[in-house]
């Protein structure tokens, strides 16, 4: 029996009749120490204290990455329609890639031109 093509409820039930000390090893929670809790809460305090860049959009501020991002999808979705338009489709490999790749390279030239510190 494929234990990989299971469930993860099935394969408990299938480890623990057929191993039943690995599966008790392999089920039974064990509680996380301190340090590893600790690791991800020092790389958080990377924030100045000026906070997040943001502007102001009708009384609530928006961050800046969000309307990096926000642009960086039209520029991909814009390649996308330039592609199809001048048949290039057939063309270009792996147009996904690319036009994700077209997004993010203006999205975070966006951010660093503009809001880059």
């Amino acid at each position: 029996m494929n234990v990989a093509g299971l469930s993860l409820w099935k394969a408990q039930l299938y480890l623990a009749e057929r191993y039943p000390y690995w599966a008790e090893r392999w089920i039974k929670r064990r509680p996380i120490s301190a340090s590893v809790l600790a690791l991800p809460l020092l790389s958080l305090c990377g924030c100045s204290r000026a906070g997040a860049p943001s502007f102001d959009i009708f009384g609530a501020f928006f961050p800046t990455w969000l309307l990096c991002a926000v642009l960086g999808i039209f520029v991909a979705l814009g390649a996308r329609i330039f592609f199809a338009a001048r048949n290039l489709t057939d063309v270009l490999p792996f147009q996904l890639p690319v036009c994700t790749s077209l997004g993010v390279i203006f999205a975070l030239l966006v951010w660093l031109i503009c809001f880059g510190r």
